[in-house]
């Protein structure tokens, strides 16, 4: 008898195996009046043997329950295209690959989008093309405003005790960041 297929627990699966190098905090105003609300994004890397590779942007934001601003969030990284980051990336930038999380429709309130970013080549440089020109260039697509850039620990190893986890009932951005980076 064969399992049935759980589309989340894939995702998760996928996700913890990722080399996570980094996240930032972003800002983003929906609507003039209303506060700006806090998201985070976490930045993965993948080397290929050729030298290219990519960085995976898996964006996180709790876009609230206001019913007049979910059309915004829905539509938080549509200006993000190949033609718009191109001028911006330099001739390293390959190309721009969008992945739909549709799968996760249950988490219900969350804005989450995943951003793949591949480059012809990475030459061990990717603090410097992140800080000095994919963040820059996200800033000025995006109606976000980016802090800091914090570096993950390349030592920093997975524990028995994260990975026998489970998911939990309630999912709340503390409990997916604690999930995704390992620090719960």
């Amino acid at each position: 008898m064969t399992r049935e297929f759980d589309p989340f627990k894939s995702y998760l699966t996928l996700k913890a195996n990722e080399k996570m190098i980094a996240y930032a905090g972003f800002e983003a105003q929906a609507e003039e009046g209303n506060g700006p609300k806090e998201g985070v994004v976490k930045i993965s890397s993948f080397h290929r043997p050729y030298g290219g590779g990519y960085l995976t942007l898996t964006f996180l934001l709790d876009q609230g329950e206001k019913k007049s601003e979910i059309p915004f969030w829905e539509n938080f990284c549509a200006n993000l295209t190949e033609e718009s980051l191109r001028p911006l990336l330099g001739e390293k930038f390959e190309r721009l690959v969008k992945v739909s999380l549709d799968a996760l429709d249950h988490v219900k309130n969350w804005y989450v989008q995943e951003i793949n970013v591949y480059y012809r080549s990475f030459e061990n440089r990717e603090k410097v093309i992140i800080e000095e020109k994919l963040i820059p260039a996200l800033e000025s697509v995006l109606p976000c405003k980016f802090g800091p850039i914090e570096w993950w620990p390349a030592s920093r190893k997975p524990t028995t005790a994260d990975k026998k986890k489970t998911r939990p009932e309630e999912v709340t951005l503390r409990a997916l960041l604690r999930k995704w980076f390992g620090t719960g």
